[in-house]
């Protein structure tokens, strides 16, 4: 699949997003309020750590601060569980129109039409990859928002108390995506041919299934148990592919995660040494400030982390676009009809003459 079909076909998935829109935007604005309660609960948490330290102040005269924190843990956990739920049935209802739209255009086509695939091929195409498209809307389209306002949030907390700090996580958070982008760029015609495995595995089951008996009087039952197994490994053979390119974007995000966080500790603790002196605005390096940073460093991350994890999905949705698309833009032959406009108060008769009656592929279905 080249470059251009792919563009194309993330389109028409952005597209298909209008079915659920306000789903969406929901779920982009329960993201959102949940990444100002991270920031919240993180300096509420650095507040109290650098005043039980470095003040000296006891724990039961910070019973009110522990108390809004607890109130924030919660409250940020039934924000992001609510997000889910609304994604979800974004996901569930955007399913649910595209998969009407296909079974009106298999009616739209007929019968005839329809007997030019395998049955198994079909129930893949309504089944299997429109519910393998339920994670992209559910999930990745929300966390694109994510991905790009709650990092703004986070640096825009850091900046005004250590400008080095948010310099190190804003020069480090384009790898992730840059990385993601070379790893995925396969997983999209993974995906693709994954899914026209299945389709030929469920066709061909299908079509041996139906017609056992038969094969058995032409003693053809081994013949096709092996063409079955080959179709098997070729379907196994393409699912780990996928798999393969799963784990290893997942590693390579977690990498460097895990190196620009390193790197913002080490800087941390060489200024607590006494060995760097810049980023504090000449005011010093204090406590809160490194508890802040330390604690939303992982959280600046983790939305790009997310979107990682869920590019999978995009690339998945892509692939089962495909044939998705390609359907629902095949023209289909029209009936032709005549100009002539006919009397109610006319009788009409109609006399054939070596009538024949034929499929689209030129088949006899009645000869007279």
């Amino acid at each position: 699949m080249n470059k251009t079909r792919q563009q194309e076909l993330t389109r028409w998935l952005k597209e298909q997003s209008i079915l659920s829109r306000r789903w969406l935007m929901i779920s982009r604005a329960l993201g959102v309020i949940s990444g100002l309660l991270i920031v919240a609960q993180a300096w509420l948490l650095a507040r109290i750590l650098h005043r039980m330290i470095m003040e000296n102040i006891p724990a039961t005269a910070l019973v009110l601060p522990f108390t809004v924190l607890v109130l924030i843990f919660v409250l940020r956990a039934w924000v992001v569980w609510l997000r889910e739920r609304v994604g979800f049935y974004a996901g569930q209802h955007i399913r649910y129109e595209i998969r009407r739209q296909v079974l009106d255009r298999l009616q739209e086509a007929g019968p005839a039409w329809i007997q030019g695939k395998p049955a198994g091929s079909w129930a893949t195409l309504i089944l299997e990859q429109i519910d393998d498209m339920h994670d992209y809307y559910a999930r990745y389209l929300p966390q694109m928002t994510l991905a790009a306002c709650v990092p703004l949030l986070i640096v825009i907390t850091i900046f005004p108390i250590n400008w080095a700090a948010a310099l190190i996580l804003l020069g480090t958070a384009p790898l992730i995506p840059m990385f993601m982008a070379l790893v995925g760029m396969g997983a999209a015609d993974a995906n693709r041919r994954n899914f026209q495995a299945l389709a030929r595995l469920s066709g061909h089951f299908l079509d041996r299934l139906r017609g056992m008996e038969t094969l058995r009087i032409f003693d053809r039952g081994a013949a096709e148990t092996d063409n079955i197994r080959e179709a098997s490994q070729d379907f196994r053979q393409r699912t780990m592919d996928v798999l393969r390119l799963a784990f290893l974007s997942s590693g390579v995000l977690e990498f460097f995660t895990s190196l620009s966080i390193a790197l913002v500790a080490v800087y941390f603790g060489f200024s607590y040494l006494g060995e760097l002196n810049f980023g504090h605005y000449g005011a010093g390096v204090t406590l809160m400030a490194g508890f802040l940073t330390l604690i939303l460093a992982p959280e600046f991350f983790q939305p790009l982390r997310d979107l990682g994890t869920f590019y999978h999905a995009k690339a998945q949705a892509i692939g089962a676009a495909d044939s998705l698309k390609t359907f629902m833009e095949t023209p289909l032959a029209q009936a032709e009809r005549g100009e002539k406009v006919l009397s109610d108060n006319e009788l009409v008769s109609l006399e054939a003459r070596d009538l024949r009656i034929k499929s689209r592929k030129a088949r006899c279905w009645q000869d007279r």
